[in-house]
């Protein structure tokens, strides 16, 4: 049985079988996406290396990119810095189509731009936090973005939900279970280590751009 099977069965039996299979997967998709998206939890984290190829300054990730962690040149290993699109408009209006090895990263809209455009295959190393998938009656447990001990939590979710489209004051009983569950969660979700203390860094200008 899969995370997604055992969520639906058991909604139905808080007595919710009455709704579809399909309206049941929508409010467990909602519920695991408003989930998935409250924080920048670590278990969002993606690792990959891309090759860009000359001439082009688009930037295409294999999972569905949030937002970006830490973005390098490992071909002439510059950490590259990120620019608001449109100071980078403003700054490079009389370069645009500048070709070279990039330095920078910028976003237009939820497209991810490299400047200069590579005039040779650059290899980029990326580590962003990747949006969760919509997820369906048929979703295997691979697709869920929401760490599967602590599945509880969207089903409570997604309970609240169902409560709510009948009118039901049930949905704000069940809303209080699903932020008790998740403040006892949190703890785990967040520390990945206990092996020293988190410490402070100082970034500033020589961090990026050097070699």
């Amino acid at each position: 049985m899969t995370v997604m099977t055992d969520w639906i069965d058991t909604m139905e039996d808080y007595g919710f079988d009455d709704l579809s299979t399909t309206t049941l997967a929508r409010l467990l998709d909602d519920a695991h996406k408003e989930l998935c998206l409250r924080e920048p939890w670590p278990f969002r984290e993606y690792a990959e290396s891309i090759t860009q190829a000359a001439g082009d300054n688009s930037v295409t990730t294999t999972k569905s990119l949030g937002q970006v962690l830490a973005l390098v040149n490992t071909t002439t290993k510059t950490v590259m810095s990120p620019y608001r699109t449109d100071t980078q408009l403003k700054d490079f209006v009389y370069d645009l189509n500048q070709t070279g090895d990039p330095v920078y990263y910028y976003f237009v809209g939820e497209a991810l731009y490299v400047y200069p455009t590579p005039s040779s295959a650059t290899q980029l190393s990326i580590r962003y936090l990747q949006n969760p998938s919509t997820i369906t009656n048929n979703t295997v447990d691979n697709d869920i973005l929401w760490p599967a001990r602590h599945d509880s939590i969207v089903l409570y979710a997604a309970l609240s939900k169902a409560y709510y489209i009948n009118d039901d004051p049930q949905g704000a009983a069940m809303q209080q279970v699903m932020e008790a569950r998740l403040q006892t969660a949190r703890g785990d979700l967040w520390m990945k280590q206990y092996d020293r203390p988190d410490r402070a860094v100082v970034l500033d200008d020589d961090w990026y751009l050097l070699p």
